[in-house]
């Protein structure tokens, strides 16, 4: 320990901080090749490499080639946008700071975590995550270990003993010293056991259902057509040409891509409003969270708390209950009843009650006591807390639970009786945005559950003064009930939300769908959220949901059209084989309609789109009908275009599917633009990525077309009438999308409170 009592000077830690370096454990970062080389380690390219090698053992070694160009594309695209979406993070963790109170040059401060070296004298209470490896020198704590061993038993350290960096401290004050930091502390050692953890995110489990969907329906007809073809004595290598085709349309490409990089851009989207994300997966469930609930006091209230009124019993004065509420007060701790009531307490006098001993205030309880010594030389313990929870009647206390504030009963026991000495009213007003933000949040269908450890009586007179249903309250609740009331809701098939402040906030905010921690929060809470609101109230909670039913209906356009492609391609390459006799899509032409189509559909995640007007969900079943329905539309308009150019035009094979090819790139980016608005009108223009991506789509098909580029050239007639033919189709599409929208609930309006793992 250092042994100068003003603690460290700024020159000393400074040089103990160049020497150590800082106090964090730095991310593990792979070299980039690694990280590009695991990229062909996935289920989309597990798929397209089984393409590849199918295509070799039938000897198609430029259908090889072309599939491998598609598999080398799908792959830097999703390295390159992974990385963007980690430089977003990297901002965003940034922002995030664990501070710890200090001594420095004499003088208690707070410091960042970071910033702190051996030997700095650092200050432990309640609530804190211990920033480094320490050994106690005054005081005695609680400590939670949990996350170095596993056990949720609390452990009570005293001085001279050790607690260690990452544990939580429950119960206590204390001061100790740095004794290790950063990667040497006993968390840094064992955190490289959680490096190689993974798990299947939601946006594999979407890609996995559409591809299933896909393929079983691409099944049926791969099984139908070549039944046909063999009956009609095509050959087998066309046949497995069809199939190929087929396959290569079901697969995904940019499907992770774009949602990784969708959501990392809503991520800094929130940040710049005070919402700081943890962890993307909470923007996802917070489009489908139907129920959030809310801590009241500092969220729906100021958090401004003040004693109102008082009602001492005789014999007892209004200035001696303070003095005697007082007394149970902690003045170095930043409890908001016990600064209220210090605030109002008259000054130090030498009647005061001496206190031996303080116990602060303790949830289980709802009470704090303190062992004192009166003035006339007698021993009491005065007690301070929710008067139903003190053993002695307070009759007054319903008045003050009618005008919505919180009764606070103060008792004096001596020689074993105990007697009420008064109550104290504590008033807390709503934030004066609270009922319009409350009302907000319940125009998006997300219900407002108020959660309180106040009265029922104090908690409806409030939820009445900002418009919450009086079903909606949760009064009397104990903070280890509040997971409970988490997982009753989950019971109930419900995407959850739960706001916090406190280290006994944590499970309950750990077990949310999306779990928020306030803008006072302690760091114990802030590392079990996912999102952390670094201004008061409830504005950042409606900044979440409308940002994160942003990104789904960006996303909801993405599969959609991606969905009616992969119909489209079905449809014109089977139909086209009954009309034609031969296939009009060759896999070439089909890898280069993939990269050209995904490469447009990227830019999606960058458009101008309303919030849903209710919560979210992911159902493939009724997308893949709608998709379909629509599909039959576009499919059909193309098949109609290619028979009659090849009649009018005189095409022949390779130039019919040259024109194929042509048509569905145009189709499928005017489709794009139709698809986009659940309404028939724009409501939202486009963005300009989105306008740029889609034209230069449009002209490098067209200039392929027209040159001859993996095709022979199309006469220019026949590509000014396909460019005017599909926009035509693009505008009759706008109305034809309504009542399939309609029909399979695909729009702005609430839907099914299911998350992403539900495929129904």
């Amino acid at each position: 320990m250092t042994q100068w009592s003003a603690g460290l000077t700024s020159s000393e830690a400074q040089t103990r901080l160049a020497r150590d370096g800082p106090n964090e454990i730095a991310p593990i970062r792979s070299h980039p090749l690694l990280d590009l080389l695991r990229k062909f380690w996935a289920p989309i390219p597990w798929l397209l490499e089984a393409t590849i090698i199918l295509a070799l053992a039938t000897d198609r070694s430029k259908d090889a080639g072309a599939v491998a160009l598609l598999l080398f594309f799908n792959v830097f695209l999703a390295f390159a946008q992974e990385r963007r979406a980690q430089h977003a993070l990297d901002l965003l963790r940034a922002r995030i700071v664990v501070h710890a109170k200090a001594l420095r040059d004499g003088t208690w401060g707070t410091l960042a975590s970071r910033e702190l070296v051996v030997d700095d004298l650092v200050r432990l209470v309640v609530g804190d995550v211990v920033p480094a490896d320490m050994c106690i020198d005054d005081g005695e704590i609680q400590v939670d270990r949990s996350v170095l061993t596993g056990e949720s038993v609390p452990e009570e350290v005293v001085a001279t003993e050790c607690v260690y960096a990452g544990s939580t401290i429950t119960r206590g004050d204390a001061t100790g010293h740095v004794v290790a930091t950063g990667e040497r502390t006993k968390f840094g050692k064992t955190a490289g056991l959680m490096r190689d953890l993974q798990t299947i995110g939601s946006v594999q489990r979407l890609v996995l259902g559409i591809v299933r969907s896909l393929a079983i329906a691409g099944a049926i007809v791969v099984l139908g057509v070549s039944a046909f073809a063999l009956s009609e004595q095509i050959a087998r290598s066309e046949i497995v040409v069809f199939a190929f085709v087929v396959m290569l349309a079901a697969i995904p490409v940019a499907l992770p891509a774009a949602f990784t990089l969708a959501t990392a851009l809503g991520a800094l989207e929130l940040s710049r409003n005070g919402v700081l994300v943890t962890h993307l997966t909470a923007m996802e469930d917070a489009a489908s969270m139907d129920v959030l609930c809310c801590d009241k006091t500092g969220t729906l209230t100021l958090n401004a708390i003040r004693v109102d009124q008082m009602t001492p019993y005789a014999p007892h004065t209004r200035e001696e209950l303070l003095r005697f509420a007082a007394a149970t007060c902690d003045a170095a701790g930043q409890d908001p009843i016990d600064l209220a009531i210090l605030a109002a307490a008259p000054a130090h006098a030498a009647n005061d009650p001496k206190v031996e001993r303080l116990i602060p205030f303790d949830p289980k309880t709802k009470s704090a006591q303190a062992f004192v010594r009166l003035a006339d030389g007698t021993h009491a313990v005065i007690a301070k807390g929710a008067p139903s929870f003190l053993g002695a009647a307070f009759p007054s206390i319903d008045g003050l639970a009618a005008k919505g504030e919180r009764a606070i009963g103060v008792t004096i026991a001596k020689s074993a009786v105990t007697t009420a000495v008064g109550a104290i009213g504590l008033a807390d007003p709503p934030r004066p945005d609270a009922a319009q933000l409350v009302a907000a949040i319940a125009q998006r269908g997300v219900e407002l559950r108020m959660i309180t450890g106040d009265g029922q009586e104090t908690a409806l007179h409030v939820a009445a003064e900002i418009g919450i249903p009086s079903l909606s309250v949760d009064a009397s609740v104990f903070p280890d009930q509040k997971l409970q009331i988490v997982q009753r809701e989950q019971k109930k098939g419900r995407i959850v939300g739960m706001t916090g402040d406190g280290v006994n906030d944590a499970p309950s905010l750990r077990a949310a769908n999306v779990g928020i921690a306030v803008s006072n929060a302690t760091d114990v809470a802030k590392a079990a959220a996912s999102i952390i609101l670094t201004q008061p109230g409830l504005v950042g909670v409606l900044s979440a949901i409308d940002t994160s039913r942003k990104i789904y209906q960006r996303m909801l356009t993405y599969v959609v059209a991606k969905i009616v492609k992969y119909f489209e391609i079905v449809f014109v390459t089977s139909v086209g084989f009954f009309i034609f006799r031969h296939f009009v899509l060759s896999p070439t032409l089909m890898v280069a309609l993939l990269i050209l189509n995904d490469f447009a559909s990227l830019s999606i995640a960058t458009d101008r789109v309303a919030p849903s007007r209710g919560f979210d969900a992911w159902r493939i079943g009724r997308l893949v009908a709608a998709a379909a329905s629509l599909a039959f539309f576009t499919g059909a308009a193309i098949v109609g275009l290619t028979f009659f150019e090849r009649s009018a035009a005189r095409l022949d094979l390779a130039q019919l599917r040259g024109l194929t090819f042509f048509a569905m790139v145009g189709m499928g980016q005017i489709a794009l633009l139709a698809l986009r608005e659940r309404d028939a009108v724009f409501h939202e223009a486009p963005s300009r990525f989105l306008l740029g991506a889609i034209g230069f789509a449009i002209l490098a098909a067209a200039a392929m077309a027209f040159f001859g580029v993996l095709m022979p050239p199309l006469p220019p007639v026949v590509v000014g009438e396909t460019l005017a033919f599909i926009l035509f189709v693009g505008l009759v599409l706008l109305a034809v999308k309504l009542p399939i929208y309609r029909a399979f609930g695909i729009g702005r309006e609430a839907t099914a409170p299911t998350s992403l793992k539900g495929s129904s």
